[in-house]
């Protein structure tokens, strides 16, 4: 009896998580999620990661933010979610040629010598 109940236990175990991590990909990430997963010890640069591959519904009104940072969510992440356009890296401007620096001509040293060479008669 007692091993009928441990394999129906961890079956119906089983069968739970598949169905949490089923519906996590069909549900949009939530101020809630990020609010768990800050609490729960999560590095801020996993959120991150998670926030940009993720479908998001989040909640930008100004309450919303202010819920957000006195749950301990940084404002890099608050921003993430509120401004996700403007959080992106920017990309690097491959069409702008760069300027070359101008040419010195003559001795590409100083002369050092300080001392005068005989005046010319």
């Amino acid at each position: 009896m007692r091993l009928l109940c441990a394999v129906l236990l961890t079956v119906s175990l089983a069968a739970a998580q598949q169905f949490t991590v089923a519906q996590m990909k069909q549900q949009p990430l939530t101020n809630e999620n990020v609010m768990t997963l800050a609490k729960a010890g999560f590095d801020e640069l996993f959120i991150l990661q998670l926030i940009r591959s993720s479908r998001t519904s989040f909640d930008t009104s100004v309450q919303g933010l202010v819920v957000l940072k006195q749950a301990g969510v940084s404002e890099d992440l608050i921003r993430m979610m509120a401004m996700p356009q403007a959080s992106q890296p920017a990309a690097p401007a491959a069409a702008t040629p760069a300027k070359e620096a101008p040419k010195k001509h003559g001795f590409p040293f100083k002369r050092t010598s300080t001392t005068q060479p005989p005046p010319a008669n």
